[in-house]
């Protein structure tokens, strides 16, 4: 059976991609904070490298905070842009079969 996407909530796809991406900013810091521990630090010489979130819990904190508003916002947009082209031109078709 195939269905077409039409419409997809702005909000809720804000939502999904704000958990996505917070999850993924909080995985990379703490990697981050292990390997860069290893390797003498995250910067690497660089000035200002603390200021960008390389700044040990502060950083992963940061990253998990600037991950979600991030993944919300461009899941917002995402979403109204695929709104407008599927409006234009169809939605994406998909089939479905029962298991």
């Amino acid at each position: 059976m195939r269905k077409e996407i039409a419409w997809i909530s702005p909000l809720r796809t804000g939502i999904i991609y704000a958990a996505i991406f917070a999850v993924v900013f909080v995985v990379m810091g703490i990697l981050r904070l292990i390997f860069g521990g290893m390797m003498g630090g995250i910067g690497g010489g660089v000035e200002g490298a603390e200021m960008m979130g390389g700044g040990g819990v502060t950083g992963l904190i940061g990253g998990l905070v600037v991950g979600a508003i991030g993944g919300f916002i461009g899941g917002v947009i995402g979403a109204f842009i695929y709104n407008i082209a599927a409006g234009i031109v169809g939605g994406v078709v998909i089939e479905l079969k029962d298991a």
